[in-house]
């Protein structure tokens, strides 16, 4: 039986740590299926058939993104104790991000089994755009995130315990989250408003428009921006084959498609080739 792994990642950053748990769970000898938040529509997920399953994402205002906080609050009550386990990227301050969706689904009868939280390189990539140039992958990073997949497939298999990797929250980090959360929207749509489009880069291909998570981009001759519903994760940015879109307060930004555009990447099957060659 496949264990699913669903995430959302903005930058590529997430997806990329979704990758070597998954293989770290190879490893132990499971399959499993990756599922990007967008092709949540495409499937049918039944959590009451699963052994176990995992969902991450990057860290937005000390919580998880708005929109799989929002798809985890309507996944439906279990009947049997469901294993899960939760994994996000942040910029060092996760805040109660985990414990909060921990909590959601406790309460629906799933079993929390393991959390990780992996500090990324990049930071903020929105505003400091060029920061990808200088900094690199932690290979200590990497191989902790393959590690949690291999020790979360021995939990799985002998039916009990936690590997609990979260960061340790601030001080106060609940009430400063409290304050993010009610401040969390109206920056959303203030900011999202300062996006710009070049009509003469635009060749209409809609990728804006497929890539958004909260599918508030509606192209016409023009992508039209509903702005309470974006949540700035910069997808149709990224994505643009001809930066058509840019952030007016950066016009000229260059913005890192993906985890490899940082120095230190090893690609996840690399890894587990190492590994198997140690064993």
């Amino acid at each position: 039986m496949k264990i699913p792994i669903v995430y959302f990642s903005s930058s590529g950053n997430t997806e990329y740590i979704a990758q070597l748990i998954s293989e770290g769970l190879k490893f132990a000898n499971f399959e499993t299926e990756l599922i990007p938040f967008n092709s949540l529509e495409e499937k049918s997920l039944d959590f009451n058939t699963f052994k176990a399953f995992g969902i991450g994402a990057p860290v937005y205002a000390m919580s998880l993104t708005p929109n799989i906080r929002d798809w985890v609050k309507k996944i439906p009550r279990v009947n049997r104790k469901i294993k899960f386990f939760l994994f996000d990227t942040n910029a060092g301050f996760p805040g109660p991000s985990i414990k909060n969706i921990r909590k959601i689904l406790e309460q629906k009868n799933f079993e929390f089994i393991g959390a990780i939280e992996i500090v990324v390189p990049t930071r903020d990539s929105v505003f400091d755009t060029n920061l990808f140039k200088y900094v690199k992958w932690s290979r200590r990073n990497i191989e902790r995130s393959f590690q949690f997949g291999i020790i979360l497939g021995k939990i799985i298999r002998m039916g009990k315990g936690v590997l609990d990797w979260s960061l340790t929250p601030l001080p106060f980090s609940r009430v400063i989250g409290a304050y993010f959360k009610v401040l969390e929207r109206p920056f959303y749509n203030i900011f999202s408003r300062l996006f710009g489009f070049n009509s003469e880069k635009c060749i209409k291909c809609k990728t804006c428009e497929k890539e958004c998570p909260t599918k508030a981009i509606n192209f016409q001759e023009r992508p039209i921006i509903n702005h309470n519903r974006c949540m700035f994760c910069f997808r149709c940015m990224r994505n643009c084959p001809t930066n058509a879109l840019f952030l007016k307060l950066l016009p000229k930004a260059i913005y890192f498609k993906g985890p490899k555009n940082i120095r230190g990447y090893i690609s996840p099957d690399q890894l587990l080739e190492e590994y198997k060659k140690r064993v």
